[in-house]
């Protein structure tokens, strides 16, 4: 459970939007380093098409949109991917992986999916999603505890 809060921690720093100042502002030292991993790494491209195709897998499995699930708003959104962050691409471990998605919803809202990624013997495939952002709205930040990375409640 620590380590998937770890990961997830990692994951959000990557995930904001919007500006290189407003990232700034929200995360002015949340870029945690490349893990120095022995195994080869995913290439950023490898990476991004994975996430576009396990995208398009599961909306054409849905009608044609991402169901990711809000467990805020307790409800599912139906999503169209508008653009995965290649300059976001993390390698958190020997075999996990993070990036930040943008999605539209229906009505044109805006909405941030942190993807998480394992690689299993060159095989990567989804393994969580969080919704970060709605509207450009953070939902949580993280904070640099020690050697790892906690998800921090957003202050107003």
């Amino acid at each position: 459970m620590h380590t998937l809060k770890v990961l997830l921690a990692l994951a959000v720093v990557f995930c904001f939007a919007g500006t290189a100042a407003l990232r700034a502002q929200e995360h002015p030292q949340e870029h945690p380093k490349k893990s120095t991993s022995a195994t080869k790494p995913v290439s950023a491209a490898t990476l991004e098409q994975a996430i576009k195709g396990q995208v398009a897998e599961k909306a054409t499995a849905n009608g044609g949109k991402l169901g990711v699930k809000d467990d805020v708003l307790n409800k599912t959104w139906q999503l169209d991917l508008v653009k995965v962050h290649t300059d976001k691409l993390t390698q958190l471990d020997d075999n996990t992986y993070f990036a930040c998605v943008d999605f539209k919803a229906a009505g044109g809202t805006p909405v941030d999916v942190d993807f998480y990624m394992k690689n299993d013997n060159g095989k990567l495939s989804l393994s969580d999603t969080t919704v970060h952002k709605v509207n450009g709205k953070p939902r949580f930040n993280y904070e640099k505890k020690g050697n790892y990375w906690e998800r921090v409640k957003v202050t107003n």
